[in-house]
This record gives structure tokens, sequence and C-alpha cells, in this order.
């Protein structure tokens, strides 16, 4: 059977608490058409409880795919969508989560995967963990500082994805995307190359300044032709470095 823009959408949960939620989110995927999705970090969770909450979808419990860190759950995916409810520095955050979303469905339509992540109940996802999305979206609600339930945040999520993929839109192919592992790879060809040349970043915080980079390259998913050009820009730095160096 071919592979469907469904099948290219991934659902990652990080560090879920509650072996309940899990077997929600389960029974959520199971009834909105979603089926690739990942436990980072989980803890204990496949207990008699998660089971009797993932009513009709056992085979989703059966199939999740468990890792230790968020990178073993993203690298492969070219787009990847954070969750947050909380503001704070280096988050651009739309507040209205369908239109990203939509786009999100195209690109998966395009032939592409797409990673929505998902964080800890109590206190969502880590600053670290935000930086390595591309796009921050928030689900609004009628109170100031809203924290949806994990299974009821997927659900909103995956049932606004589900609509736009049962009428897919006509698009062209468009071109291949770098992943994340292909992005990270970028940004590390970067740094190094900068510091051939002795580049020092403000207040020579050289962490705060890769967290700016990949803000930088995170506005849009990375075509992998313009991947290439900032290697070969890199490889060029170096080159020149190196013969300077030479000469000096």
């Amino acid at each position: 059977m071919s592979e469907t823009p469904a099948d290219r959408i991934r659902i990652v949960l990080v560090e879920p608490a509650s072996p309940g939620n899990i077997g929600s989110v389960a029974r959520v995927l199971k009834n909105t058409g979603f089926h690739d999705w990942v436990l980072v970090n989980p803890g204990v969770w496949r207990i008699d409880q998660t089971d009797w909450m993932a009513h009709g979808a056992i085979d989703l419990l059966d199939g999740v795919r468990v890792v230790a860190s968020l990178g073993e759950a993203i690298d492969d995916c070219h787009l990847v969508i954070g969750t947050t409810h909380r503001d704070g520095r280096f988050r651009v955050i739309d507040n209205d989560y369908r239109p990203v979303l939509h786009e999100s469905a195209a690109v998966a339509a395009e032939g592409h995967r797409v990673a929505v992540i998902f964080g800890r109940e109590k206190d969502g996802l880590s600053r670290e963990e935000l930086l390595r999305c591309q796009q921050l979206i928030r689900i609004p609600s009628a109170v100031p500082h809203p924290s949806f339930n994990l299974s009821h945040a997927v659900l909103l999520v995956t049932y606004e994805l589900f609509r736009r993929l049962g009428a897919p839109a006509q698009r062209s192919e468009g071109p291949p995307l770098a992943t994340v592992a292909g992005t990270n790879h970028v940004v590390h060809h970067i740094l190094t190359a900068l510091d051939t040349i002795g580049f020092t970043p403000f207040n020579s915080d050289v962490r705060n300044f890769e967290r700016v980079l990949r803000r930088f390259l995170s506005r849009a998913p990375l075509e992998r032709r313009d991947a290439a050009v900032l290697h070969r820009i890199c490889g060029q730095i170096k080159k020149f470095s190196r013969r300077n160096s030479k000469q000096a």
C-alpha cells in the first residue's frame, strides 16, 4: 500500500506523565486516522489504565515507538511544529493554529514528513526543545493562561489535520526539504566555519548565538538545495582560512 499524507504526519509526546493520557491519545489518533506516533522518555506507561483509556486502539499502543530523546523522534522530519501556551524570548507563536496546520498538511501532501510535538502535562516543552521547532502554535481558550489536557490538545490538532487532509489541495510537487538532522548539520557547519576565522558572537555567548542561528534557519522549512548552498559557503570559508593561515 502506498504512503498517504496522513502517514507522513507524526505525533510526538515528550515525557508524558499519565498512562491514562497516553491511552486517550491512542484513541484520538485512531479516530482521526493517524498512526505514526512517538513517546519520548515516558517512564512506566503501559499499565491497565493505558489499555482502558485506549478503547478500540490497542493496535496503536502496540505500534507506538518509544525513544530516549527528542532528536530520535524528529531527526528524519522536514517540518517540526511545537505546541506551547507560554510566551517567552525566542518564541514566535501563532495563536491561530489552523492556518499553520493547513500548511503542514500541504507539506505532508507534497511528500515530506511533519512532526507535531506536545510537551509535558505539568510544564510543557523546555526552551531548548522549543528551539528545535520551526513553528510554534498555541490553541486559544477562554482563560488567560490556557493549558489543555494533553489528549484534548492532540484531538484539536489532529482533527484539524484530518479535516484538511480529507479535502487535499491541488498542489504541485514541492522542492525537497532538509530533515531536522540535515538542518542540525548546517548549524554545526556554520559554527565551525565561523570559528576558523575567529568570529566572536555578542558577549562571546556561543550557545546564545546558536539559538539565534537556529531561529533564523527555522523561519521556514529549509530546502535541501539551500542547505547545500550554505555548506558550500562554509566550505569556502574554511578553505580561505586554511590558505590564509599558511601565508601568515
